[in-house]
């Protein structure tokens, strides 16, 4: 009972300090928001212009400035043709080199209607950096490129983001709440009862069964059977070599030894009977070893 109650105090600690945690943290900046990061992506996204220009021979185009349409997303005006096949490896390599996260989804405009033409959705996480649509004729020799940033993998299924932090503290707050419940399952039995069982004699043969060679009985469940001074003697011998090949001959002397007279009849008689008195647990058997003797397997 003691335990259970420091086990719902720390839990309760825990869930208060999370609390208090989670009421002073101050939302992650996006680089949106972050002007340093704003100049950052507007130098990557003109590299990218000058790179895709350089493809097609063009070494004297003027790159117009990048224009945000909205947040995270940002227009190339090129007005010329694009390398399609090559544009994931160039856009890759460099957002990587300037240090931002490469997850993104591009689209080639057409500089006459605005239509999307083509367009793929890339995350750091692919292995592959194929994109779709490879083998179709690109009919529209100008295009534009629209660049949305994806911060998460779960803007780029559509979802609401969930920042790391939030994530880390969620899951911090479940773990104090599941703690209480989980030390309980883990001490159902009061560690004091076991001690006291140990004080008093008693040997946990398995789950179910004890032996008491003092008493001269086994507790199964809550059944107490008693034994007689032979029939103790010979378990406290397979309990003292459980899980071992005993001979026949050195069970006789451990056993009947003060008897002066062995009889080896009397070791399977005393078998018989430990064998019914154990029956009712499965996890305790007394089995034969053809021509050697005994063994206790718990």
């Amino acid at each position: 009972m003691k335990n259970n109650v420091i086990a719902w105090v720390i839990g309760s600690i825990g869930i208060l300090v999370l609390l208090v945690m989670t009421s002073v943290t101050k939302s992650p900046v996006t680089p949106s928001a972050d002007p340093g990061s704003q100049h950052k992506i507007n130098l990557a996204l003109r590299e990218i212009g000058d790179h895709l220009l350089r493809l097609n021979e063009d070494f004297t185009t003027l790159i117009p400035p990048i224009q945000q349409e909205k947040e995270g997303v940002y227009l190339i005006k090129l007005g010329t043709r694009v390398d399609y096949l090559n544009l994931r490896s160039v856009v890759d390599d460099i957002l990587t080199r300037h240090q931002i996260q490469p997850n993104y989804r591009i689209s080639l405009m057409s500089c006459e209607t605005d239509d999307i033409v083509l367009g793929f959705l890339a995350q750091a996480t692919d292995e592959s950096k194929d994109v779709p649509c490879q083998s179709r004729a690109q009919n529209n020799e100008c295009y534009n490129i629209r660049l949305a940033m994806i911060n998460s993998p779960e803007i780029a299924a559509g979802n609401p983001p969930v920042r790391p932090v939030k994530r880390l503290q969620w899951l911090m707050l479940g773990l104090a709440i599941c703690f209480p419940f989980a030390w309980m399952f883990w001490k159902q039995k009061d560690p004091k009862e076991t001690d006291t069982m140990e004080e008093e004699g008693w040997l946990k043969m398995s789950e179910q069964t004890s032996f008491h060679p003092t008493n001269q009985a086994l507790k199964m469940d809550d059944q107490q059977i008693e034994l007689t001074f032979r029939e103790a003697k010979l378990l406290q011998f397979f309990v003292d070599h459980q899980n071992q090949v005993l001979e026949r001959e050195r069970i006789l002397e451990s056993v009947w030894e003060d008897e002066g007279v062995i009889v080896g009849r009397s070791l399977d008689v005393f078998v018989s009977r430990l064998r019914k008195k154990l029956k009712a647990d499965t996890s305790v058997q007394i089995s034969n070893v053809h021509g050697v003797g005994y063994k206790l397997m718990v």
